[in-house]
């Protein structure tokens, strides 16, 4: 819960009386679940890392332990093992906050660590999310770094006998590469003090440059904790102390704008209109032009993708790209902004990974051994690999912005179309080759096999594959054997930490959208099934307008991080709507 990682923060810089506590907590008491415990989705029995820092920060701001819900919360606690096993970014605030041993938490051996490519644990070889937290846990750990207290803030009651903190050696590095973490972190603070947009990134950041001697009044630290406070979403603007407010992880402007300009274009707007024409030019503003992480593994490659943040100006993603790409197609087609669409384009197109797959932010990051220098609750995100959703939504861009089938500007880098044919020719073998056995596809940034599985049906029929083709059809029966009575679609996040499907019991508008997509995309002529997912999208749609969903449905770590777009049930049902439209006309 982010709320309850801004509250620490905060009585970590010393702010405990800092007028924003009192509304964060109220957030954090509204989500307590009856049990006790907090969840990070509806349907999860419990999160131990979730209920520690949300108990830690009821408890660092005046909540009493004797209270019954705090009570509540520490049974919880106790009954899934203690605060010692929880997730790792849980146990650096503990550790920070005094509450466990630096030696409790299992950092990569710092010796081994290099800045340099051409090592073999080198930081670039760490996926973008991961190498952006990694420098600040090794100062934050090789320093020591520990906030001091009051006794009756200490959470040692809350280590399990059984569980009782490892004490483990820590080597300590040369002061070399503890200057190259500092630097790392000095040269990729954002202008708004954050680190690429993210809070726990910005968060660990500011407490590292505190343990390497910078003074809370630096100008740097007050910025970053500004940067911070601009993530915040108040939900009674007008008051001078809000109720409530609800703390970001990060924003999501670049991705929701070019979500709802798609939308918008699958429903008919013409790019004329004000509202996508202002759209359409900050979307190019927020097109990122200078070199950063992933020249390391994509050298001789001139920078253009996009980000997922407006406040992210140094980390593109594949994903973030291709959205933009669609988003903007319609203007390069007017003739508007073509060096910057095509310039992006050949970002996206050099970011394939040999295997013939896309990952999300780096070509080639790979290295399966790092994973042994990985604590066990993030191994699955120090590499970078090739995703069926992200490969699958590149071929659907090719497609759709007929790079397959028209290359003629004189600047773009593919000289023939062979070229690109090829990248997709390997893109789809590569698809093909992970599809599983009941038919679906693994989706890692949606929830979960319902994301994937349409995407992959869209992609492999925008390159050719055709209706009978056996894949397609595994895939179109496996959709319509989960279709719930109403018509509707639902997915548990449990599919995405157990990886394999979990039915939620429960329809959410956004995967049906998902799935209404790719039965069409497997068919010539509607289905009942399609009916009866149509249906549920419009007996359930709202008079004034859209869906409503508090399912998460976006994905960012496995088990960790799950996101609710806001977005979503606007964007997806109606674009889903739109296509059945303009494929088989009026139902």
């Amino acid at each position: 819960m982010s709320e309850a990682v801004m509250v620490i923060f905060l009585h970590l810089i010393g702010q405990s009386n800092h007028r924003l506590i009192r509304p964060l907590c109220a957030a954090i008491s509204k989500r307590q679940q009856s049990s006790g415990s907090w969840t990070l989705y509806p349907d999860q029995t419990v999160d131990s890392s979730l209920t520690t820092l949300a108990y830690f920060a009821l408890l660092l701001s005046g909540e009493p332990k004797q209270a019954p819900h705090m009570r509540d919360a520490e049974c919880m606690i106790l009954n899934h093992g203690g605060i010692t096993e929880t997730s790792t970014f849980t146990k650096v605030l503990l550790a920070a906050a005094g509450q466990l041993p630096w030696s409790a938490i299992r950092v990569p051996p710092f010796n081994l660590i290099s800045f340099d490519l051409l090592q073999p644990v080198s930081l670039f070889d760490v996926t973008a999310p991961a190498r952006i937290h990694l420098p600040s846990i090794l100062i934050l750990s090789h320093r020591q770094y520990t906030v001091p207290f009051p006794s009756e803030m200490s959470l040692r009651h809350l280590v399990h006998p059984e569980h009782q903190p490892p004490n483990l050696s820590i080597s300590y590095p040369n002061p070399s590469v503890m200057e190259h973490c500092k630097s790392f972190l000095l040269e990729r603070m954002e202008p708004d003090g954050t680190l690429a947009g993210y809070l726990s990134a910005t968060v660990l950041a500011v407490l590292a440059l505190r343990a390497l001697g910078f003074q809370q009044t630096d100008p740097l630290l007050t910025r970053s904790i500004q940067g911070l406070m601009g993530l915040l979403v108040f939900k009674s603007p007008y008051m001078k102390v809000p109720r409530t407010v609800h703390q970001q992880f990060f924003n999501s402007t670049v991705w929701d704008t070019s979500l709802s300009m798609q939308a918008l274009t699958a429903a008919g707007f013409s790019p004329d209109d004000p509202a996508m024409q202002g759209a359409a030019s900050y979307l190019i503003s927020q097109q990122q032009t200078r070199l950063s992480d992933w020249k390391y593994h994509t050298p001789a490659t001139v920078p253009g993708g996009w980000g997922f943040s407006s406040d992210n100006t140094r980390y593109p993603d594949v994903d973030d790209t291709l959205s933009a790409l669609k988003a903007l197609y319609p203007y390069k087609r007017q003739g508007r902004w073509r060096g910057e669409w095509e310039r992006g384009a050949r970002w996206l197109l050099a970011m394939q990974n040999d295997d013939g797959g896309w990952s999300p932010f780096d070509r080639n990051c790979n290295k399966s051994y790092l994973q042994l220098f990985a604590p066990a609750d993030l191994k699955d995100t120090v590499l970078d690999p090739s995703t069926p959703d992200i490969t699958a939504r590149v071929l659907h861009t090719l497609g759709s912005t007929r790079m397959l089938t028209s290359i003629r500007s004189k600047t773009f880098p593919i000289k023939n179309a062979t070229r690109i044919h090829e990248a997709a020719e390997r893109a789809k073998v590569w698809l093909l080759n992970r599809q599983h056995e009941n038919g679906s596809w693994y989706g890692r940034w949606g929830i979960t096999y319902i994301y994937g599985t349409a995407a992959v049906i869209q992609g492999l029929r925008w390159v050719g594959v055709g209706h009978s083709h056996p894949a397609v059809q595994r895939a179109l029966a496996w959709l319509t054997q989960i279709q719930n009575e109403d018509g509707g679609f639902g997915e548990s996040c449990r599919s995405d930490e157990q990886k394999t499907y979990v039915p939620l019991g429960t329809s959410i508008p956004s995967q049906t959208a998902w799935a209404l997509m790719g039965m069409c995309s497997a068919v010539r002529e509607p289905t009942s099934q399609i009916r009866k997912a149509v249906n549920y999208l419009l007996d359930t749609a709202h008079d004034e307008g859209g869906w409503r969903e508090m399912y998460p449905t976006g994905s960012g770590v496995t088990g960790q991080v799950y996101l609710r777009y806001h977005s979503y049930p606007e964007v997806w049902p109606l674009i889903a709507l739109s296509m059945v439209r303009r494929k088989f006309g009026p139902m």
